[in-house]
Formats: structure tokens, C-alpha cells, sequence
């Protein structure tokens, strides 16, 4: 039967519509280095292929094989050719079959491997089941890229954008689009979760733009970020809402059904990426991003912030939202105005390569003005727009507003 699948799938059409569950493993050992020569033929050329075709390309491919080798691939391809012809519905089924059956057995082999204490299973299996669901396997083919300008040209344009609303900082970096990821970083009681709220709910900010925003906290109670949020939507002081909870309540519905608050202490990567799903957000912020738990062992803490920022950077582009992660600096930050990469806890290199823009925020240390307000954003990298440096701007603790 292997001869016969092998020859439906020199039909380029009907590779095309199967290669999503075409994979060497579902073919006799005898024919999978033609099956694989078959991929790379369909691959370039993009037509159907003969016997004579595929036994030159083969030769072509391997100059150096022996003699017997490649007289037994061309015995080979001959039986290919001789091969009784399968009707395309009934060798698509067959193929689908074979492919369920070792998708069961790699499931299986990853359970026996979780029961072994292989604490990386965990993540391959939900890889492999995501995808599955998606009938899509590792040696799935991406479609190509369009060739429409302008679609082309929308994907940098800053009207596909959310707009960060503090006027210093959007004049240099306008905002953070669909797919892309952000790191706000800043040393502890310096303003990072006021500065997040403040981007989110404040006048002008990604609430207003009509995006829907998640905002999982595993840090700070849920419900005291969301009443910060309240404050930076309102411009009302903790006092004035407690004053008149009903007034609060009745201005700040413009935005409550677009603004999601989680508590998430304890989450892994698992559980974001469902709940991300089920909300379909516009634009997600994580407070705090490191501790979101990863089920995979890592050897340092280097590793596994690196590991665990290129899978927030995944969820970006998986559920096509824009995600801002914050990040703690380490004491070398402490009384800091500007902020450099070596100033991130726990991964320097590993978080700044993940990134597609990364925000520091500082604040000088005055013994005689402990509560001064003026911060110092520092764009540390950017592949939005490509503009690096500093700018200021003013931190109203009783509103939650970072304002100029």
C-alpha cells in the first residue's frame, strides 16, 4: 500500500490538499527517502512529477551514493510507478488514518514519559494537541507570505496600532500593534503597575481606542489594580470614590466592559494562553510577567525567563493581540533616571531579545522630596519605529496618571 500512496502524492494537487498530514513516519521504511525526495521536488517546483523525474532529481541529490544504493531507490521508484493507482478520496482517508494512528502513539509515548517524571513532556504534549486540534503538524508548510502592498505596508502602519497616551513618549514611539511584544520594566514602588493602569484606562489610553484589554495580575490583588484603574479612568482620588462609590461607578462604565481584570497567582503558560483564548483581547498586560509559571525544569533562572519570554512573545502573535509583560530591575536600578538592559532581574540578554519594544521607567532618589513625582522613560530597544532615549513625564499617585 506504501507504493500506492507514494504514487497519489506525485500529483502535486493532491500533496497539496494532504501534506498538512503527510510525515515520513506514516510510510514503510522502504520508501521514506523517496517520500522526502517527493517533498522537496513538490517544494520547488510545484508540479506534478514522473518516475523519470524523481529518480534524476534523487541522483541529483546524492552524488555520492553507492552503487547498490541507488540502484535499489530506482527499483524502488520503478515499483512506485507499476503500483496500482488509489482513488484521491480513498488515499486521502488512508492518509488521515495514519496519521491519527501516530499521532495516538506519540500522545501515548509523551503520557509514558510524564509518568517517567519528564517534567518537559508536559509542554510538548499541550504543543502537540494544540496543533492537532488545528489539524496541523510539525511538518506543516506556512503559506506563503501576500504579495499585496498594502497589506504589506498595514502591518507597519501605526493606524493598525494602539497609541500609548502619554504625549512625550507616543511622539518617539507611537504605540504597540497586533503581534507585538512589550517589556515595562522598573524598580519596586517606582510606578511600573500605575504606568500599565495608566496606558490602559487613563484618558486617551488603549481602553478609549475601543480595544478590549485583559489585564492579569498575579501580583497586586486584582481588585486593588482594578480600583487604580477606576481612579486613572475617572481622575477621582481614592477619597472622592469612597465619597460617592455610585458616581465613581456610573463614570467609569465607559470603559468597564472593555477593561478584564484576572487574578492570576499561580498561573503557568498553559492557563494563560486558554484564558487569552476564551477573551479574545485587543491588548493583554501581564503584572508581573516572570512569574508566570513554566511546567518545564531549567537548569538556571537565566533560562528559563528567556524560555518563558519567547513564549509570551508566541501568545502575541497566536491570538493576535498586542502584550506588554512587566518586569522588575534589579537593586542597580534603585534611584536610577535611565534604565539599561543589564538593569533587568534575572535575564539580561533573554528578556532584551524577545522584545520588540522594552520601557524603562526611573526615578531619582531626593531625600528632600520623597514623593516627587517625575519619572523617566527609557526606551531601551525598539523595532517599532527605531527611536531610542529618554523622556519625562509626571506620576499622580492619587489618580494612578502618568501625565505631562
Amino acid at each position: 500500500m506504501s507504493q500506492s500512496l507514494i504514487k497519489s502524492c506525485l500529483s502535486n494537487e493532491f500533496y497539496n490538499l494532504n501534506k498538512a498530514k503527510l510525515r515520513p513516519s506514516i510510510f514503510d521504511d522502504t520508501v521514506k527517502d523517496i517520500f522526502e525526495t517527493i517533498v522537496k521536488m513538490h517544494d520547488k517546483f510545484e508540479k506534478d512529477i514522473s518516475a523519470l523525474d524523481l529518480f534524476s532529481f534523487w541522483k541529483a541529490q546524492n552524488p555520492t551514493s553507492t552503487g547498490s544504493w541507488t540502484a535499489e531507490i530506482e527499483d524502488q521508484i520503478s515499483c512506485v510507478s507499476e503500483a496500482g493507482s488509489l482513488d484521491n478520496e480513498i488515499a486521502a482517508d488512508i492518509i488521515e488514518n495514519l496519521w491519527r494512528q501516530h499521532v495516538g502513539t506519540d500522545v501515548a509515548n509523551l503520557g509514558i514519559q510524564m509518568s517517567e517524571g519528564d517534567t518537559s513532556a508536559m509542554d510538548k504534549l499541550v504543543t502537540l494537541i494544540s496543533r492537532v486540534s488545528d489539524s496541523y503538524m510539525p511538518d506543516d508548510f506556512a503559506e506563503p507570505v501576500t504579495d499585496d502592498i498594502y497589506e504589506l505596508l498595514s502591518v507597519v502602519s501605526n493606524d493598525n496600532r494602539f497609541k500609548f497616551n502619554i504625549e512625550t513618549l507616543s511622539r518617539n514611539v507611537y504605540g504597540i500593534g497586533r503581534g507585538e511584544f512589550g517589556v515595562i520594566a522598573a524598580y519596586s514602588n517606582v510606578g511600573k503597575t500605575a504606568l500599565a493602569v495608566s496606558l490602559c484606562a487613563a484618558p486617551g489610553g488603549f481602553c478609549q481606542q475601543n480595544a478590549r484589554v485583559v489585564y492579569v495580575a498575579n501580583e497586586e490583588v486584582a481588585k486593588r489594580t482594578k480600583l487604580r484603574a477606576i481612579q486613572a479612568y475617572t481622575g477621582l482620588t481614592k477619597d472622592e470614590i469612597e465619597f460617592d462609590p455610585q458616581a465613581a461607578s456610573a463614570r467609569y462604565s465607559g470603559i468597564k466592559d472593555r477593561l478584564i481584570f484576572a487574578d492570576a497567582q499561580g498561573w503557568d503558560i498553559q492557563m494563560l494562553d486558554a484564558y487569552l483564548n476564551k477573551q479574545k483581547p485587543d491588548v493583554v498586560v501581564i503584572d508581573m510577567a516572570d512569574k508566570i509559571a513554566l511546567t518545564t525544569q531549567f537548569n538556571s533562572g537565566h533560562e528559563r525567563l528567556r524560555e518563558l519570554y519567547y513564549r509570551l512573545r508566541e501568545l502575541a502573535k497566536k491570538h493576535n493581540c498586542a502584550l506588554i509583560g512587566l518586569s522588575q530591575a534589579s537593586a542597580e536600578a534603585e534611584g536610577r533616571t535611565r534604565l539599561t538592559p543589564t538593569m533587568l532581574e534575572g535575564s539580561k540578554v533573554g528578556k532584551i531579545a524577545e522584545t520588540d519594544i522594552l520601557i524603562g521607567c526611573g526615578k531619582m532618589n531626593d531625600a528632600d522630596n520623597p514623593d516627587d513625582p517625575l519619572r523617566y522613560l527609557t526606551v531601551m530597544k525598539n523595532k517599532i519605529s527605531g527611536w531610542h532615549g529618554m523622556v519625562t513625564c509626571n506620576l499622580n499617585a492619587q489618580t494612578s496618571r502618568f501625565e505631562v
